[in-house]
């Protein structure tokens, strides 16, 4: 069920009343997940709302989510051991200002396609969609532990490096391939916020496709029962970006989903927390580089793809044109050839005048001839032009437009010795382009075999037009 919006011209949807409900179930359930990874007081490895409120914020606007992570920000804050109610709007704060500067410098200031078509899409979202923003983020958290004993102030970086690179990956491994799947299956249900210019492509890989990745993450959970991560997990970032070479940008955030789920949440959630040791700082660093490597790797991989398919395409489009050129051309020569040969004609019967009188009227009516070639070619040349412009469809009475064309035809040799008859069946009036028709029509008419003075002088040639 949805409302269109009456302002469609600004690619807006007025969106269903349950959208209004809906960030607050996710969020709390995302903040019932991230507890399950926690590590600290306060801290977890896996902060999920702020990526929920990330993806919710593009499709679903910022009035719909901003107040919902900041309410479930501030209830869920006793999750964290905080007692002090009065602390729990200002430990709402650094997230909440996290998923407005994500909305304002992306989408609303850099107007970023928050769907990532291209390379410059993902970059802007991951500097200013993400990487600022959370740096921001876990700066003031961490300040605001520190300020409230919460902390020790020595082991501020530590926590300070471990969380950044914790909720990046986070939000970089869910953001990316929900809002780059999930975006056409809501635009085709107008449930955006705001939506794309033009219909996005529903993804759908082919079979090969579906299991070649599908053998490299079985490949990948088995390595997770052979082999430690931390020692290894630079493997798993190769043959992400073994996926993004194959399959692109989609193959690529897929892959780093999955990784994402098979090392982290899952072990995390099993085990009932983070690890306390700060070793996983380097693991951390390390993943988050291969997977952002591979992402842009595969964002290139589907550009050039993308272009390789544009140029084919316009180089089809570019035959075809010539092709039509050259019959433009091979037309054009026969309809000008028509009043020259009349000319011709009159030129020779110019020449066997033997009275001023008789040359006068010779001369005139090449005179006549010359106009009449004349306009054609300013037809010709408003046909060449209005090919690129839509059709001017207007009522065309056939024997007036006959009639013209077979005047342009009247004074070659020989045009006496046919008879033409006209014939309408019926139909005195078409609708169609009357510059379009009459090249068709004078094209067809200057191929009428005119016998020679030797022939019978009547060799009737019928037109019919047939509705």
């Amino acid at each position: 069920m949805h409302v269109k919006s009456d302002i469609q011209n600004t690619g807006k949807d007025r969106l269903p009343w349950w959208t209004w409900v809906v960030p607050f179930v996710v969020l709390h359930l995302g903040s019932q997940v991230a507890i399950m990874t926690r590590y600290d007081q306060g801290v977890a490895d896996y902060y999920l709302p702020t990526a929920i409120s990330v993806i919710l914020v593009n499709i679903w606007g910022p009035w719909r989510t901003i107040p919902a992570a900041y309410i479930n920000a501030t209830l869920s804050t006793y999750l964290w051991d905080v007692e002090n109610a009065l602390l729990w709007p200002v430990y709402a704060f650094p997230e909440t200002l996290m998923v407005f500067l994500s909305w304002y410098w992306f989408t609303y200031r850099l107007k970023g396609k928050y769907w990532l078509p291209n390379i410059r899409n993902l970059l802007l979202f991951l500097v200013f969609g993400l990487s600022l923003p959370i740096l921001i983020e876990i700066a003031l958290l961490e300040s605001v532990q520190v300020y409230f004993g919460e902390h020790d102030i020595s082991d501020a970086l530590p926590y300070f490096t471990r969380n950044i690179l914790s909720e990046f990956i986070a939000n970089f491994g869910l953001t990316l391939p929900v809002l780059t799947f999930v975006t056409p299956w809501l635009q085709r249900r107008h449930l955006l916020y705001i939506t794309p210019p033009t219909l996005l492509p529903m993804p759908g890989p082919a079979r090969r496709q579906v299991i070649e990745v599908g053998v490299v993450f079985a490949v990948l959970t088995a390595l997770t029962y052979l082999i430690p991560f931390e020692r290894f997990w630079f493997i798993y970032g190769i043959l992400s970006l073994y996926i993004a070479l194959r399959h692109g940008f989609g193959g690529a955030i897929i892959t780093n989903l999955y990784i994402l789920l098979i090392t982290y949440i899952i072990p995390t959630l099993a085990e009932g927390g983070g690890p306390a040791s700060m070793d996983v700082i380097y693991i951390f660093l390390g993943t988050s580089m291969l997977f952002v490597f591979a992402a842009i790797t595969g964002r290139v991989i589907s550009d050039l793809r993308i272009t390789e398919k544009q140029l084919y395409l316009q180089n089809a489009q570019l035959e075809l044109a010539n092709k039509e050129l050259d019959h433009f051309v091979y037309s054009v020569s026969h309809d000008l050839s028509a009043p020259l040969k009349s000319i011709l004609g009159l030129v020779a019967v110019n020449r066997l005048a033997t009275t001023h009188e008789e040359k006068s009227e010779t001369v005139n009516k090449i005179e006549t001839s010359v106009v009449k070639l004349e306009s054609l070619i300013r037809e010709i040349l408003d046909y060449s032009y209005n090919k690129r412009l839509q059709l001017k469809v207007e009522p065309i009475c056939l024997k007036t437009l006959c009639s013209e064309i077979l005047d342009s035809l009247a004074f070659m040799e020989g045009y006496h010795n046919i008879k033409i008859l006209m014939e309408t069946d019926g139909v005195s009036e078409v609708y169609n382009d009357r510059t379009r028709l009459k090249l068709i029509l004078n094209n067809r008419l200057a191929f009428i075999k005119i016998p020679g003075p030797t022939k019978p002088k009547q060799n009737p040639f019928s037109v019919f037009f047939l509705q």
